[in-house]
């Protein structure tokens, strides 16, 4: 995961305002550093400009009470557009790396496997293609950077009183309404096995890493339970991705046809078998935000 950008003159006392148009500033930034290897087709590039652009949109997210919304609705539906062009790119990248693991646990299933990454290096060419163009198109024509830099001052001079917040309070408020959100979701994963209900959790453990991620200079002592949310969210992450490969390798094999060769079933079987691996890790993985030793790390740090 690459280290996030993030503004070195923040303080507890801060104007919320202020600071919203700094964090902005500072992830915008990020995501034009990695916006040369990623339209290269570098794959870690792609990984760091997809995370970089989720990091502006859950900053956006956080700070969407203190913007002037005419130029919300102008700017971060690019956003938007952005991440899930990136996103169809990175996909096939994970896929093709999760299969290929596979393949050393299922030699029957080996040949079948290649030929299905081959099919995906395929596709990922012509994604990363419509990749080039919809980022030179939000680069040159829509000026997306741009747009988030005057989102970003006039949120900085936006004259309203949750503008004028301390810093601290704002995002006191913040990360508590995420945590509030999370811990919903967390008790459905928890007593239901349903696949649903742990990509629920997954998604609102993501929102909750990002929102505390740009306080973190703010409050120090944020970092102890920023990282347990961290590493819950990536063990869901792999829950989700072998989702997709299940999924990915069923319609293959449906429109091959060779869904009852001996190589299809070794391939099923071996994705069900470290599909049922990741899910167990993820289980138990997220027993550690259920403990009030980590909310009360949580409240302490910001409180």
């Amino acid at each position: 995961m690459p280290k996030p950008i993030l503004p070195k003159k923040l303080s507890p006392a801060m104007r919320a305002g202020t600071a919203a148009a700094r964090i902005l500033d500072a992830k915008a930034e990020e995501v034009a550093k990695y916006a040369k290897p990623a339209m290269d087709g570098d794959v870690d590039g792609v990984h760091d400009m997809r995370v970089a652009v989720k990091r502006l949109r859950e900053a956006a997210r956080t700070f969407r009470a203190l913007m002037p919304k005419r130029r919300q609705k102008r700017a971060l539906p690019l956003v938007e557009e952005l991440n899930d062009a990136l996103g169809r790119v990175r996909e096939l990248d994970v896929l093709t790396e999760d299969a290929a693991g596979l393949a050393e646990r299922a030699p029957a299933a080996a040949a079948l496997l290649q030929d299905l990454t081959e099919e995906w290096a395929g596709v990922r060419v012509g994604q990363h293609e419509a990749l080039a163009e919809v980022w030179e198109r939000l680069r040159r024509s829509e000026r997306i950077l741009e747009r988030i830099s005057r989102l970003a001052r006039k949120t900085k001079t936006r004259d309203r009183p949750l503008n004028d917040m301390d810093l601290d309070e704002f995002g006191y408020a913040a990360i508590t309404a995420r945590t509030q959100a999370m811990r919903r979701r967390l008790t459905d994963a928890l007593e239901t096995q349903e696949p649903a209900a742990l990509h629920r959790l997954r998604i609102s453990v993501k929102r909750l890493k990002y929102t505390m991620e740009p306080f973190l200079p703010v409050f120090p002592a944020l970092a102890a339970a920023y990282e347990t949310t961290a590493n819950v969210q990536e063990a869901l992450g792999l829950t989700h991705d072998f989702d997709v490969l299940a999924a990915a390798l069923t319609d293959y094999l449906d429109q091959t046809g060779a869904t009852d060769g001996e190589p299809a079933q070794e391939a099923l079987r071996v994705v069900g078998e470290r599909r049922s691996e990741v899910y167990a890790e993820a289980r138990e993985r997220i027993g550690d935000l259920e403990q009030d030793e980590w909310r009360q790390q949580l409240l302490d740090s910001i409180d």
